[in-house]
């Protein structure tokens, strides 16, 4: 299945490029759940690396905390370059509208709104900024919104494929983007066409369905990286844009109480933003009440009777 979906990626289709998933895309509403799989056979992975070097299973510890106000539907999460912390809200409850906003840090209140573009039932998915502009993914729209630096709309773009995670690639000559699949395609900055598509690898398998996404330039004096949202867990795995094999991953279990809704599809884990000027990420959810500031840091022993975050990315990749 994995060549067939590199070979539509490639060759493309009708309707534009895409790339096939190796599981079925569901809706917008019950695509992003969390559920937890038995199975001893999951942690096999870990011991059948070779001469590969494990990865490595953060620790997350919580800075602080601010109302996520509106507890919006949360597709993308990213800091300007100027500090202003950006969010995106998809169309969800439908008939809600979808919207970018902007966040003050100290009180979660929304500083600026924006609709303009993003008529109904258009979906907007994540954002980036790139070159002293931001331009937005959209789910099944097919369109990529570009604004200026102060949020006024400038046009819209063609985007042949179905929208999840997008943020800037190395040296921020390209984008990063995912579609429910497991390749990471590089875009165009210019016109978004397929550069190139790598699956994302973690322990032996491929891993589909990685979500809100964020390229950091040197994570823990490691190097680039770039981080994302693991559907249907709250696992944010790190991958080596470069190979897009994954390096480690930490899991957010432990900021926010998980709930029944998350078994359909509602307050899951979405939404990654890097501060360089603290160093810190900002995490939230969808429909969660709250946004968290933290700080990633090297494993250590921690406390043993909490499940890693490479053991539940294990156990999630046995159970699909």
């Amino acid at each position: 299945m994995r060549a067939v979906a590199l070979a539509a990626c490639l060759v493309g289709s009708a309707s534009g490029l895409s790339v096939a998933s190796s599981s079925s895309s569901s809706s917008a509403a019950g695509r992003r759940g969390a559920r937890d799989g038995p199975g001893d056979e999951a942690f096999a992975a870990l011991e059948e690396l070779g001469g590969e070097a494990k990865p490595k299973s953060y620790s997350v510890r919580k800075v602080r905390t601010i109302p996520h106000e509106g507890r919006p539907w949360t597709q993308g999460l990213e800091f300007a370059d100027d500090g202003r912390l950006v969010e995106t809200s998809g169309d969800y409850p439908f008939g809600t509208g979808s919207f970018v906003r902007v966040v003050d840090k100290d009180t979660g209140v929304t500083v600026q709104k924006i609709t303009d573009g993003l008529a109904r039932p258009m979906f907007i998915e994540g954002i980036a900024e790139l070159g002293g502009r931001w331009f937005a993914s959209t789910y099944e729209d097919h369109v990529a919104l570009e604004y200026d630096e102060n949020f006024n709309f400038v046009k819209s773009h063609s985007f042949p494929y179905e929208g999840w995670g997008l943020t800037h690639g190395p040296g921020r000559k390209s984008f990063l983007a995912t579609n429910s699949s497991e390749f990471i395609l590089s875009l165009d900055p210019e016109n978004f066409s397929l550069v190139s598509a790598l699956p994302a690898t973690c322990l032996g398998h491929t891993v589909p369905g990685l979500n809100e996404l964020e390229f950091v330039d040197d994570f823990l004096g490691q190097g680039p990286a770039l981080l994302g949202n693991v559907i249907e867990t709250r696992v944010v795995l790190v991958l080596d844009p470069k190979t897009a094999k994954c390096t480690g991953a930490f899991h957010l279990q432990d900021l926010e109480a998980v709930t029944q809704d998350e078994l359909r599809g509602s307050h899951v884990a979405n939404g990654i933003a890097f501060s360089k000027q603290t160093g810190t990420l900002w995490v939230t959810g969808k429909n969660w009440e709250n946004m968290f500031e933290i700080a990633i840091e090297d494993p250590g022993l921690g406390d043993l009777s909490q499940e890693d975050a490479i053991s539940m990315l294990a156990r999630h990749l046995e159970s699909i």
